[in-house]
């Protein structure tokens, strides 16, 4: 008889371990689950932040680049003018005392 109410109690002591290992296991799986919506909402947040950061870059961006075009069309002119002045064979054109001078390699001549 001492045997039976010793397995009895073994039987007793596992069955209560094992359902206070599930209740453990719930819980810790509860918490988990309960725990991510918040994880999401932080990860949401700063994933927004980050592409807020870029967008902001991404403006500076095209707004330097607006300008650097603009830069390259005003030196563009310049150089289409300086062209035009030079004249054909690399001569320029200079105003001396009201005359127009062509000036080259062989010295200034007048026009």
């Amino acid at each position: 008889m001492m045997m039976e109410s010793n397995s009895a109690i073994w039987n007793t002591l596992g069955a209560g371990g094992i359902g206070a290992m599930i209740g453990v296991v719930g819980t810790i799986l509860t918490a988990l689950i309960n725990r991510q919506p918040p994880m999401a909402a932080m990860i949401d947040a700063r994933i927004r932040t980050l592409i807020e950061g870029y967008e902001k870059r991404i403006s500076d961006l095209q707004h330097e680049i607006t300008k650097l075009e603009g830069k390259i069309d005003a030196l563009t002119r310049a150089l289409e003018e300086a062209r035009v002045d030079r004249g054909p064979a690399g001569f320029y054109r200079i105003a001396v005392n009201g005359h127009d001078r062509k000036a080259g390699a062989g010295g200034a001549e007048s026009v």
